[in-house]
C-alpha cells in the first residue's frame, strides 16, 4: 500500500521457489492430480472441507450425497474421486419428505457388500435436509461396528427473498427425538476442529454421528490445513461420551456473573469472541449437543454466574430450544440459583449480526448490562493487511486472489485466510467477492474472519481493492468496503477517460470522502503489445505484479519487483522475458486523478447495487433454478412445461389469496402489486382543447389493495404495442420467441415470457438512455466509426452531444440502436444494458373511507414534438390515456409526503394547480364522508389554479357542490388565461391574508392556545413556489405582526411539525 506494510514479504530473492503454476489453480481440486490420499496425508492450502470429503471418502463403504449438499458446494470431490476410481462409491440422491429411508434400508439389509471393506455409510445433507430425514433416523437399526451412519452437515441455509445465505445450527429442535444411546452430535466451529471432529466420525464404533460444521465460512476457507490423518485413538480415560471430544467449553472471566452458552457454530463463534472481551462476562460453547451431559456443564459453569443468557438459533422466533430446555433442566435439577434467560436469534438476526458484527457486539452487551463493559486489556489487537477482490467468476483474471493466496503462504511466516463469496442475482452472470487475510498473528487464527475482515460500509476495512470486472464501478457499490487512504486497482480495457465517465457518481464520491487512490491496468492490451497476441498467462502475471506493486508501497522500485517476480516465475514466462514484463507493467499502471466535484452531467443513473452472499458455487445454484441466469430464447414447450408439470421445475400452484402476493403477477418486481381494473376512464377537457386531462377509476373488489389518503398509485405502465412490434421486426427478434429468466430474488421459481411481451410490458426500449448506455453499446459495435463516437458521448468530452440527444432530440434507446445499426448485442445483453421499465407514480384522487374498493386517479397526457419534427409521447401518460374498460393494469403502493392531520378540526388550506389537484379531492372527499356521519370538521380552503374555466375546470361541478354543502369554506378559483390579466393561485392567496393568516397559526397565536393548527398544502409544479411562500409571508406579516425575517422562520419551522407541506414536480 501507500506505506511499507510491516509484513515480511512471502517471496525474497533468496526464495528457491522457481515457476510455479500459480495460474493453474484449477489443478487444486482436480482430482486427477488431487486425491483423498495426497489431501490427507500431507500439509495442504487448501479447504477443510475438502479434507472433510477426503476423510470421508476414505473411511466409508458408500457416500449418499444429497442434492441440496451439492448446491451448498459440498460433495463434488467426493463424486469426481470415486468416478475416478480412488475414492469411496456414492450415490446422488433428492432431498424430499422421507430423506434418509435409504439409509434406514442399507444398515437394515445386513448384506456382506456393507462389511466388505468400511462398516460406515456416510451422507452429506445441509440443515434442511437434515430435517427431512429425521423421522427415518428416527428409526435406524442400533449401531454396531459393522453397520453405522455418519451424516456430515455443512451448516448453511438460504433465507429470505434474496436467498441471502446464513450459517444455520438451528437444526437441533428437530432431532430431540432421536434415540439418545445411537446418536451423538458433534458441532465444529472452526476449521482445525471441523477436521479433528471428522477424525472423531469414524473412529466411534459403537455410534451414529451426525457432524455440524460451520460450511458458510470457516470450513471454505483457503488455509493451511496440517496432516489430517483419518486414523485415531480416542482417550479412553476422558470423561465425555465422545472421548478426545470435550462436550463444552468455557472462555472468558473465571468469576464471571453473566454467562452466554450456545453451540460451537459460527454464531457461537462470534459470540465468544466479543464475550471473551467483556467485563465479568463468559461463555460456554457446546460441542455435543446430544447427549446432553448435565454433570459436564456443571464443571464448566462458574460458580459467581448470577445469569445464564442461551443463545438459541431457531428458524422461527416462537420455535422451541432444545438447548435452552436442557440448560434449565440441568441447574433447576441442581438447584443453582441463577436466572436463566432465552434468547432466540432467527435467520434475520444472525443475518445482520454477521454481516455486521459491530451491532452483535451491542446486542450483546445490551443482555449483560450492567457487566457489559469492554475490557481493553483482554482485546488483542490483529495486525493484518487485507486485500479484497471484486470480479466475474468466469473472467480471465479470476484465478488471481487463490493465486495471490498461494504466492503469499510460501512465506514462511505469512499466514493467509482466503473466503470467497458469491452474488447470483446482481449481475447476469455473478460476481464473486473474495477476501485475503495476510498476517503473522496466530492469536487469531480461529477467530471468524466476518469479525476480522467485516464486509459493510460501517466498519470498511480493506487495504486494497482489486476490481476485476470494471463494469462493477458503474452498476455496484464497489468501492464500500475500502478503507479511508486505500488503494484500488480497476483491471480494465477501458481508457481513463472512458473510466472516469463510466464510473457511478456513488463510487466517485467514495473515492473523495475515502481519498481512495484509484490505479488503473489494461492487463490484455500490454500482454498483446508485449507477446504480439493475447496471452491470458501473461495478463494474469501482469495482474499479479500490479497487485504485489502497490503491496509493497514506496518500497517497493523496479529492482525489488523484478527481483520479486523472479523468485516467483522465473527468469522468463512463456519465453518473455521477466524485465520485460516488469518494465511493462512499471509503465502501465496508471494512478488516475479523479475529478475533485462530483459532475451534473449524468442523467438517469440508477442506484448503485449491493452484494449479497447468496451462493457458494454458482453452477449448482443455477441448476437448481433450472435455468441459466441470462435471459434464453426458447420454443413454446417449455413454457409449457413449466405450466404443466409446475412442481417437478420446483414451482408452486397458486391458490389465490388476497393477503399474499400473486406469483404470477409481475414476477420480476420485488415491491407488492396488484391487478386492478379499469372502469372509467374519462376526458374532462374539451376534445378540441390542446391538452387531454383524463379521469380514471379502477375497480379493487378482491385484490386486497388498501391505500391511505394522500398516498400514490404506482402505475406499471406498457410500450404502445405498435412500436414494440416494429421493433422486434427491425431488431430480427421472433416476437412469439419465449424467454425464460429465474425470477430474482425468489428460490426456484423462473418466470416465462415472449419477447414482445418483454418488450412491451418490461424492458424500456422507448425510454431516455443514461450516458453509460452509449459507452456500453460500444462494446458490440462492428463498426469502427460507431464505436468511437459511441465512445465519445459515454466519454467526458461528449457531454455537450450527450446534453443534445438527451435534452433536445429526447431520444430513446431504440433510437440509438437504430442510429447505431452496427451495434447488434444479443436480445439477453440488451435487456440488461436498458433495464426495466420504472413505474410511474399518481397521486390517489380519491378517499377509500368514501368509495369503498375504488382508486381514482388524475392525469393529463404527456406529449410534444422535437425540432426534427419527430412526435414523442410520455410512455405511462400514453398507455393509461388508451386503457379500456375491463382491461387489467399492475398497480403498486407509494407512501406521501401528502397526508391529513390527525386533528379533523384543523384548519386546511390547499392550493392545487392543474392535476396537482388530484390529493385534494381526496382530503375533500374524506372530510366530506366525516361530515355525513355528523363529525365535525375544521376549515377547508382550497385554490385552485388552471388556464380556462370553461375548458379546465377540473371536477368543477363536484368542487360547486362541496361550495354550496359547506364542505369547502372558502374556494379561490385562478384562472390565468379568462382575463385581461393573468390571475393566479398566488394572487388569490394575497386577497385572503387575514384568513390564511389566522386559520395558518391558530393555537401559535399568544392567547389561542387551544385553537386547532392549520396545515398548507401545495401540490402541482415548481414555478409557483417562490411566489407562494412570498404571499404567505407577507399574510403573516400584515396580519399577525411578524417581520419577513420571522415569518419566513416560521414557515421553515411548520415544516418540522409537517404543517407546511409541498409536494412539487
Amino acid at each position: 500500500m501507500a506505506t511499507n506494510t510491516g509484513l515480511s514479504t512471502p517471496m525474497s530473492t533468496s526464495s528457491t521457489l522457481t515457476n510455479p503454476d500459480l495460474f493453474k489453480l484449477k489443478e487444486e481440486h482436480d482430482p486427477t492430480v488431487l486425491t483423498p490420499t495426497t489431501l490427507s496425508s500431507t500439509p495442504a492450502l487448501t479447504t477443510a472441507s475438502a479434507v472433510i470429503e477426503s476423510i470421508a471418502s476414505q473411511s466409508s463403504a458408500i457416500v449418499f450425497i444429497y442434492d441440496l449438499a451439492l448446491e451448498a458446494g459440498f460433495g463434488q470431490l467426493t463424486k469426481k474421486w470415486s468416478d475416478l476410481g480412488v475414492g469411496s462409491p456414492y450415490t446422488v440422491l433428492q432431498t424430499r419428505t422421507g430423506a434418509g429411508l435409504m439409509l434406514a434400508g442399507r444398515l437394515g439389509q445386513g448384506s456382506s457388500a456393507t462389511t466388505t471393506s468400511s462398516s460406515v455409510s456416510t451422507a452429506y445433507v445441509t440443515p434442511e435436509g437434515l430435517a427431512q430425514m429425521v423421522p427415518a433416523l428416527a428409526s435406524l437399526p442400533s449401531p454396531t461396528a459393522s453397520k453405522r451412519v455418519v451424516i456430515q452437515v455443512p451448516a448453511v441455509s438460504p433465507f429470505g427473498p434474496n436467498l441471502a445465505l446464513v450459517p444455520s445450527s438451528s437444526y437441533t429442535s428437530l432431532l430431540s427425538h432421536l434415540p439418545t444411546d445411537d446418536f451423538v452430535i458433534l458441532s465444529s466451529a472452526t476449521a482445525n476442529e471441523a477436521v479433528e471432529a471428522t477424525k472423531l466420525c469414524y473412529a466411534l464404533h459403537d455410534k451414529h454421528v451426525i457432524h455440524v460444521f460451520d460450511h458458510y465460512s470457516a470450513t471454505r476457507e483457503v488455509r493451511l490445513i496440517g496432516n489430517p490423518s483419518p486414523q485415531v485413538v480416542p482417550d479412553s480415560s476422558s470423561k465425555s461420551s465422545v472421548p478426545g471430544w470435550a462436550p463444552f467449553e468455557f472462555a472468558g472471566s473465571g468469576r464471571a456473573e453473566v454467562v452466554y452458552v450456545a453451540l460451537n457454530s459460527a454464531v457461537g463463534l462470534h459470540a465468544k469472541g466479543i464475550v471473551t472481551n467483556l467485563v465479568g462476562c463468559g461463555i460456554i460453547t457446546v460441542r455435543i449437543p446430544k447427549p446432553w451431559d448435565v454433570d459436564g456443564f456443571l464443571r464448566v459453569l462458574p460458580d459467581t454466574a448470577k445469569t445464564v443468557h442461551v443463545l438459541a438459533e431457531v428458524t422461527a422466533y416462537h420455535s422451541n430450544s432444545p438447548l435452552y430446555e436442557d440448560v434449565v433442566t440441568t441447574l433447576v435439577s441442581s438447584n443453582h440459583g441463577a436466572r436463566i434467560q432465552c434468547t432466540r436469534l432467527t435467520h434475520s438476526q444472525i443475518h445482520g449480526f454477521i454481516n455486521d458484527p459491530s451491532s452483535f457486539t451491542q446486542f450483546i452487551q445490551s443482555l449483560s448490562t450492567p457487566r457489559g463493559l469492554i475490557n481493553s486489556s483482554n482485546v488483542q489487537a490483529y495486525k493484518a493487511k487485507k486485500l479484497l477482490f471484486l470480479g466475474a467468476p468466469v473472467a480471465s483474471l479470476a484465478t488471481l486472489p487463490p493465486a495471490m493466496a498461494h504466492g503469499f503462504s510460501a512465506g514462511s511466516s505469512i499466514r493467509t485466510r482466503l473466503s470467497t463469496q458469491y452474488d447470483a442475482f446482481s449481475k447476469p452472470s455473478g460476481v464473486a467477492l473474495s477476501r485475503l487475510v495476510l498476517t503473522s498473528d496466530e492469536l487469531h487464527d480461529d477467530t471468524p474472519l466476518e469479525l476480522l475482515f467485516p464486509l459493510n460500509g460501517k466498519q470498511a476495512s480493506a487495504d486494497f481493492v482489486g476490481i476485476l470486472d470494471h463494469t462493477l464501478v458503474k452498476t455496484h457499490d464497489a468501492l464500500k468496503y475500502s478503507k479511508e487512504g486505500s488503494e484500488v486497482v480497476l483491471f480494465s480495457s477501458w481508457s481513463p477517460e472512458e473510466i472516469l465517465s463510466n464510473i457511478s457518481n456513488h463510487n466517485l464520491e467514495t473515492i473523495r470522502a475515502k481519498s481512495i487512490s484509484l490505479y488503473t491496468l489494461n492487463t490484455k492490451q500490454t500482454a498483446a503489445a508485449l507477446a504480439g497476441r493475447d496471452s491470458e498467462v501473461l495478463e494474469s502475471v501482469l495482474a499479479y505484479l500490479a497487485v504485489l506493486r502497490l503491496f509493497l508501497g514506496v518500497s517497493g522500485t523496479v529492482n525489488k519487483l523484478e527481483s520479486l517476480a523472479r523468485a516467483l516465475f522465473g527468469d522468463d514466462v512463456e519465453g518473455w522475458e521477466m524485465a520485460k514484463i516488469v518494465g511493462a507493467l512499471w509503465d502501465n499502471l496508471i494512478q488516475l486523478k479523479v475529478p475533485e466535484s462530483a459532475s451534473d452531467e449524468e442523467s438517469g443513473e440508477q442506484a448503485s447495487k449491493s452484494f449479497e452472499f447468496n451462493a457458494i458455487q454458482l453452477e449448482s445454484l443455477r441448476d437448481s433454478l433450472n435455468e441459466n441466469p441470462v435471459s434464453s430464447l426458447g420454443k413454446w414447450h417449455k413454457g409449457a412445461l413449466h405450466l404443466l408439470f409446475c412442481e417437478a421445475f420446483g414451482l408452486s400452484r397458486h391458490q389465490p389469496n388476497t393477503s399474499e402476493q400473486d406469483p404470477s403477477l409481475r414476477p420480476d418486481i420485488e415491491e407488492r402489486t396488484y391487478q386492478v381494473t379499469c372502469a372509467v376512464n374519462r376526458r374532462l377537457t374539451p376534445i378540441t382543447y390542446d391538452r387531454n386531462v383524463f379521469h380514471l377509476e379502477f375497480d379493487t373488489s378482491g385484490t386486497g389493495l388498501r391505500y391511505e389518503i394522500g398516498e400514490a398509485l404506482g402505475v406499471h405502465g406498457w410500450n404502445d404495442e405498435a412500436e414494440a412490434l416494429d421493433f422486434c421486426s427491425w431488431y430480427g427478434l421472433d416476437p412469439d420467441a419465449l424467454v425464460t429468466i429465474p425470477v430474482p430474488n425468489r428460490p426456484n421459481q423462473v418466470h416465462t415470457r415472449t419477447v414482445f411481451q418483454i418488450l412491451q410490458q418490461q424492458i424500456d426500449i422507448f425510454g431516455k438512455p443514461p450516458k453509460s448506455f452509449y459507452s456500453s453499446l460500444a462494446d458490440h459495435a462492428e463498426s469502427k466509426d460507431h464505436r468511437l463516437a459511441l465512445r465519445f458521448i459515454g466519454a467526458a468530452e461528449g457531454s455537450a452531444t450527450f446534453k443534445k440527444l438527451c435534452d433536445v432530440d429526447t431520444v430513446t434507446f431504440a433510437d440509438i440502436l437504430k442510429k447505431f445499426d452496427s451495434a447488434r448485442p444479443p436480445f439477453s445483453v440488451l435487456c440488461e444494458l436498458i433495464g426495466d421499465i420504472k413505474p410511474r407514480h399518481y397521486s390517489i384522487a380519491s378517499a377509500q373511507s368514501a368509495v369503498g374498493d375504488r382508486v381514482d386517479l388524475l392525469v393529463v397526457t404527456v406529449d410534444w414534438v422535437t425540432p426534427s419534427g419527430s412526435p414523442r409521447f410520455g410512455q405511462c401518460t400514453r398507455y393509461l390515456a388508451g386503457l379500456k374498460i375491463g382491461q387489467k393494469v399492475t398497480v403498486s403502493i407509494k407512501p406521501s409526503v401528502m397526508k391529513l392531520p390527525p386533528d379533523n378540526m384543523q384548519p386546511i388550506i390547499m392550493a392545487g394547480l392543474g392535476t396537482g389537484a388530484a390529493p385534494f379531492r381526496a382530503f375533500i372527499q374524506h372530510r366530506a364522508h366525516l361530515a355525513s356521519k355528523s363529525i365535525p370538521v375544521g376549515p377547508l380552503v382550497y385554490y385552485f389554479g388552471s388556464r380556462h374555466r370553461s375548458q379546465e375546470y377540473l371536477y368543477g361541478e363536484e368542487l360547486e357542490a362541496y361550495i354550496a354543502d359547506g364542505i369547502i369554506t372558502h374556494a379561490g378559483l385562478a384562472f390565468s388565461r379568462d382575463g385581461k390579466q393573468k390571475v393566479y393561485i398566488q394572487h388569490k392567496m394575497l386577497q385572503d391574508g387575514d384568513l390564511l393568516a389566522n386559520l395558518l397559526a391558530g393555537g401559535d397565536q399568544v392567547g389561542a392556545e387551544n385553537v386547532p393548527k392549520g396545515v398548507f398544502y401545495l401540490c402541482g409544479p415548481t414555478w409557483p413556489v417562490p411566489d407562494v411562500y412570498k404571499a404567505l409571508v407577507g399574510a403573516l406579516v400584515r396580519c399577525q405582526g411578524y417581520t419577513e425575517e420571522s415569518a419566513g422562520e416560521y414557515l421553515e419551522s411548520l415544516k418540522d411539525e409537517e404543517r407546511y407541506v409541498l409536494e412539487v414536480y
